[in-house]
C-alpha cells in the first residue's frame, strides 16, 4: 500500500448563519430501532416488531414487517434492484414493500455485520458497491445471474471497531475504514480495478464521515477536519462531540462544545431550537432530516420544509408547453429561471410554465428556490431538458418505426395498420400517440422512451416533415 499525502488548511468554522429546523412528532413510543431508508421511510421498533413508518405521512399507522428479536440491531439499509437490502446483526434481509425476507448474503460472511455502506459509482448512475465490514473481514457485494454475492478482501487488521464511510477522490467515490490506528482507503482507479492505501494523518481518528456530497469528515485529536476531492485536510473550528453522517444526505449534523452545527452546501451552520443531546440516539433521514429518539417518542427535525416539484423528468425533451408543479406548504416565496433568466411564477396551483416556441432548439437548466422566512434552508431543485421543435420523419420518426413498428405494421407484418410512410402516421396520430404514451404499443415489447415519445410529439408540432 502507498501512502496517500495531505495539505493541512486552517479555514475556521464557515459558519453562515443560523439555521431552525422545522420540528414534527412522528412516533409517540420509544424506539430501540431508528433507521431511515432510501426512500424516505424508517424502520422503527413497537413493541418489540419491526415497522415501517413515513414520517411524510404522520396519519398513516405503522405497518409491522416482523419481530426485532429475528433481526438484532440494524446497521444499514441500502438500495438494491427493486428492493432494500437491510443488513442487521442477525442477518441480511430484502425488503420489498411491506415484505420482509431473509437474504441468503449473509451465508457469504464469517459474522455478524458491524457496518455497511453503499459506495456511489463515478458517474452517479447505477447502485454502486457495497460494502460490509464484519468483526474478522471487509467485503464487497457484487451482483450477478445468481443475486449478490459477498467477496472478501484479505486484511489482517482489528475490525471489531471498524467504522465505514464514503469520501472523496479525484478518480471518484471511495470507501474509508477507520481501524484503531489509521483509516484505510479503498477505490476502484480509471480501469475498474480495486485499490488500497492508508491515509497519512497527524494522529488517528476517533470518527470518521462522509456525506452524498462526497464531503469526508474525520475527527482529529477532538477537532473537526473535512477533506475534499484535491486531498487537503481543512481544519474547521469546532471541538467535536458527536458526529453524524449518511450516505443518503446531502447535510451533515455535528455536536460541538459551542452547540450543534449542520453542514450545507459547503457551509457549516448554527443550529436553533434542536434539544437533542450528543448521546442521544438519533439517525439521519435522506432529505437531511435529524430523527431523535427520546422517552416522549421519535421527533423530526427537518433543515428544510417539504417541498416536491412535479413535472417533466431531468433530462426530459420539451416539445409542447410544459408546466412544472411546486408542492409546498403555506405560502413560501418561489424564484425561478431558465439559464439564469427570471421566469414568471404562477398561481393555482404554484407553477411555473416553460415554452419551447419561446426558447428555440438547444438544451436549457431550470432552477427554482422555494424558501420560507421561519429559519429553515431554501430549497433548491435543478431541472435540466432539451428543447427540440424540428424533428423530421425520415432523421427521427422513421427510425423508431424501424426499430419498434416494422415487424408488425409494415408491408409484410400481421397486422392490418401499416405504418410505413408518413402519411399513415397523419391520418391516426393521435391513436399512435395514445398507444405509445400508455404502453399498448410497441406489443409485447418495453414502452418508448419519453425521448422517444417526444420526438413523435415534435414531428407533428414541426408540421410532419419528411
Amino acid at each position: 500500500m502507498v501512502p496517500l499525502l495531505f495539505s493541512l488548511v486552517a479555514c475556521g468554522g464557515g459558519e453562515a448563519g443560523v439555521v431552525r429546523p422545522a420540528e414534527a412528532s412522528v412516533l409517540d413510543v420509544e424506539s430501540d430501532n431508528l433507521v431511515p431508508l432510501p426512500d424516505g421511510r424508517l424502520i422503527v421498533e413497537i413493541d418489540a416488531r419491526l415497522s415501517l413508518l413515513d414520517p411524510r405521512r404522520p396519519d398513516q399507522e405503522p405497518v409491522v414487517i416482523g419481530p426485532a428479536a429475528d433481526v438484532g440491531e440494524v446497521h444499514a439499509a441500502v438500495p438494491t434492484r427493486g428492493a432494500i437490502l437491510v443488513l442487521a446483526s442477525g442477518g441480511t434481509f430484502i425488503l420489498r414493500d411491506a415484505a420482509w425476507v431473509p437474504s441468503p448474503l449473509a451465508e457469504s460472511l464469517d459474522g455478524p455485520i458491524l457496518d455497511a455502506v453503499l459506495l456511489p459509482t463515478r458517474t452517479g448512475r447505477g447502485l454502486g458497491d457495497l460494502w460490509i465490514a464484519t468483526a474478522r473481514s471487509l467485503y464487497r457485494v457484487v451482483e450477478d445471474a445468481d443475486g449478490p454475492r459477498a467477496m472478501r478482501l484479505a486484511l489482517e487488521d482489528d475490525l471489531t471497531m471498524a467504522e465505514l464511510a464514503i469520501a472523496p477522490r479525484p478518480e471518484g467515490p471511495a470507501l474509508w475504514v477507520r481501524l484503531p490506528d489509521r483509516v484505510l482507503e479503498v477505490w476502484r482507479d480509471r480501469t475498474g480495478v480495486v485499490r488500497s492505501a492508508s491515509l497519512v494523518l497527524p494522529s488517528p481518528p476517533t470518527a470518521i464521515g462522509g456525506d452524498a456530497s462526497l464531503t469526508g469528515w474525520l475527527v482529529l485529536d477532538g477537532r473537526l477536519y473535512s477533506m475534499g476531492a484535491d486531498r487537503a485536510l481543512r481544519d474547521r473550528g469546532l471541538s467535536v462531540e458527536r458526529l453524524l453522517t449518511s450516505p443518503l444526505s446531502h447535510e451533515s449534523w455535528i455536536w460541538t462544545d459551542a452547540g450543534l452545527y449542520l453542514h450545507s452546501q459547503g457551509r457549516l451552520h448554527a443550529v436553533d431550537g434542536v434539544d437533542v443531546a450528543a448521546s442521544d440516539r438519533a439517525a439521519l433521514g435522506p432529505s437531511g432530516a435529524l430523527f431523535a429518539v427520546s422517552a416522549a417518542g421519535v421527533r423530526r427535525f427537518a433543515p428544510r420544509r417539504d417541498v416536491r416539484v412535479e413535472g417533466p423528468a431531468d433530462a426530459s425533451l420539451l416539445v409542447t408547453p410544459r408546466d412544472f408543479v411546486i408542492l409546498a406548504e403555506g405560502s413560501p416565496e418561489v424564484e425561478a429561471s431558465v439559464d439564469g433568466q427570471p421566469l414568471e411564477v404562477l398561481t393555482d396551483p404554484l407553477r411555473v410554465s416553460v415554452n419551447p416556441g419561446e426558447l428555440g432548439d438547444g438544451s436549457y437548466v431550470l432552477d427554482l428556490r422555494v424558501s420560507y422566512d421561519d429559519g429553515t434552508l431554501p430549497v433548491e431543485e435543478r431541472r435540466s431538458f432539451e428543447v427540440v421543435t424540428n424533428a423530421t420523419w425520415s432523421e427521427d420518426v422513421q427510425p423508431l418505426y424501424q426499430g419498434y413498428c416494422a415487424s408488425c405494421h409494415g408491408p409484410e407484418g400481421p397486422a392490418n395498420t401499416r405504418l410505413d410512410a408518413p402519411s399513415h402516421w397523419q391520418d391516426i396520430y393521435e391513436l399512435i400517440l395514445t398507444n405509445v404514451v400508455e404502453g399498448r404499443m410497441p406489443l409485447g415489447r418495453p414502452p418508448l422512451s419519453q425521448r422517444e415519445v417526444a420526438l413523435i410529439e415534435a414531428w407533428r408540432v414541426a408540421g410532419y416533415p419528411e
